[in-house]
């Protein structure tokens, strides 16, 4: 009945943490970079609200303060593009902070580029927490049971 008490243990914090609300990250900022002409930045949350107002720095490969602005009501700031090179854009807004790195090619593009900062999905996140917490539980279990663990 001992090596029981540890797996409903678990079992409840697992349940515990696909029950509770994820408000947390529903609130999560994001940027997409398009780079043409010039150099538009479009921020958002995840429930597609504009993220006003918001302050953008743009640095260059050396970390160099190249730009720095504000979105406008719409979560949208352009500038016109810089010298070619990598730059990363950093936007903050009420305790968030997005970063895109993009580059401004030599030679003109055939259009414009956007460049994004890769976030796992929300479907996904969730997958990889709950896996890993139940395996997490299964391997404490295995290791009660064979006795690895006193």
């Amino acid at each position: 009945m001992r090596a029981f008490r540890p797996l409903v243990l678990a079992t409840a914090v697992a349940a515990g943490v696909l029950l509770a609300p994820g408000r947390a990250a529903a609130h999560a900022l994001h940027a997409d970079v398009t780079v043409g002409a010039e150099i538009k930045l479009l921020a958002y949350y995840d429930e597609d609200a504009p993220a006003e107002f918001a302050e953008v720095v743009v640095t260059d490969s050396d970390g160099t303060v190249v730009l720095r602005g504000k979105t406008d009501e719409k979560g949208v700031w352009s500038f016109p593009a810089p010298k070619p090179g990598a730059y990363t854009l950093a936007v903050k807004s009420v305790g968030h902070t997005a970063k895109v790195p993009f580059e401004v090619p030599g030679a003109p593009a055939d259009g414009p580029v956007t460049y994004t900062e890769w976030r796992p999905s929300k479907p996904l996140g969730l997958a990889l927490g709950a896996g890993g917490l139940l395996g997490l539980s299964a391997l404490y279990w295995l290791a009660r049971r064979k006795r690895w663990v006193e």
